[in-house]
């Protein structure tokens, strides 16, 4: 039995007052998680999780007809179902019985409790903002979806779980695109990191800062790069509403606005983080995001679907048998879904230092 230390009373507290304010954290902890994985789409369960996909145009079953024209029956589908895995997170709290021993009384081991907690909003905050962001080629299902671009060109499968991926195509739920596809999401280099080579850094400015702060009529290049896939990314008044980035990014196009720059109010920015405007999007940093990089998202077509009943959900603390001490766990259990990449954007090999 753990030394001074009421598990009962422990869990019930726990429950009422540090997990809510842990999973308040972790929904605050960036601006992706406040956007998307606080506000996920709760579901009951089932063996996977379905959403429509949307992979081509509807193409062969509308237009224009006369009073007794013959209609063509709809032979091509615009739509696909998507089945996901469910992805899994858990984190650990760990008391020893040495750690309640020397912190003997009700108020120190509630305080060194609160810490652990904290540490665990912590991991797991940064656990999803890494996830989301990964590169990695070795993202299996056990990961949730990636954003990040991934060069899968030398192992097949690398590309699965990313919403983007380098030319050799990647697989959503259970659907593979091949290169060129409709409804592949849109990827592009800043113009800026080529023209970077022929200029010269000083002792303050990096290459790729001063090219795309360059302006041709008027226009920063790093402006008329954000233009460009803003505008791949729109379809009439459907655009981009959230455009991630780095700090250091998000520093090149402050500059390069210069006494143009509008800054966007606290209560019309995506949640409690405020960012510069463009056009219809907010610019946001998260740290998670690779250097170098820029998104233009979509929100109608991002999502967490998250497990109603794993929605961070609390296990009791129990004394562990194999060890001295008690532990509880936190878990999730979900996806992050993509049901029409082709209305994303990203810009790559951007500056990477001021």
């Amino acid at each position: 039995m753990a030394l001074n230390f009421d598990t009962t009373a422990m869990n019930a507290l726990t429950k009422e007052k540090f997990i809510p304010l842990l999973v308040d954290n972790i929904f605050n902890s960036n601006i992706m998680a406040q956007k998307f994985l606080a506000n996920a789409d709760l579901l009951d369960g089932g063996r996977k999780i379905i959403t429509p996909l949307e992979i081509a145009k509807a193409s062969d079953y509308i237009g224009f007809y006369d009073d007794y024209d013959q209609l063509t029956p709809a032979t091509n589908a615009p739509f696909k179902q998507a089945d996901w895995e469910w992805a899994q997170a858990y984190a650990g709290v760990t008391l020893s019985n040495r750690e309640i021993g020397m912190n003997a009384g009700e108020s120190q081991v509630l305080s060194i409790l609160k810490a652990k907690l904290k540490n665990a909003q912590k991991s797991l905050s940064d656990l999803f903002g890494d996830s989301l962001f990964s590169t990695s080629t070795s993202l299996t299902s056990k990961s949730h979806t990636s954003l990040a671009p991934v060069d899968n060109s030398s192992t097949a499968g690398n590309g699965d779980h990313h919403v983007f991926s380098n030319t050799y195509g990647r697989k959503l739920g259970n659907i593979t695109s091949a290169s060129g596809d409709y409804w592949d999401a849109l990827s592009k280099s800043f113009t800026g990191a080529t023209a970077s080579t022929t200029l010269t850094a000083n002792d303050a400015t990096s290459a790729e800062h001063l090219a795309e702060t360059a302006t041709n009529s008027g226009v920063a290049q790093i402006v008329a790069d954000m233009t460009e896939m803003y505008g791949l990314c729109s379809i009439d008044s459907d655009q981009p509403d959230i455009i991630v980035t780095t700090q250091v990014l998000s520093d090149v196009y402050e500059s390069a606005l210069m006494n143009k720059k509008r800054f966007v109010g606290t209560e019309t920015a995506v949640g409690g983080f405020t960012g510069l405007q463009f056009k219809n999007a907010v610019v946001v940093v998260d740290s998670h995001v690779p250097d170098g990089h820029m998104y233009f998202l979509n929100s109608n077509y991002l999502d967490y679907k998250t497990h109603s009943a794993r929605n961070f959900q609390f296990e009791d603390f129990k004394t562990r048998e194999e060890y001295d001490a008690v532990m509880a766990r936190i878990f999730w259990m979900g996806q992050f879904v993509c049901t029409n990449p082709r209305m994303l954007g990203v810009l790559t090999a951007g500056a990477t230092s001021l």
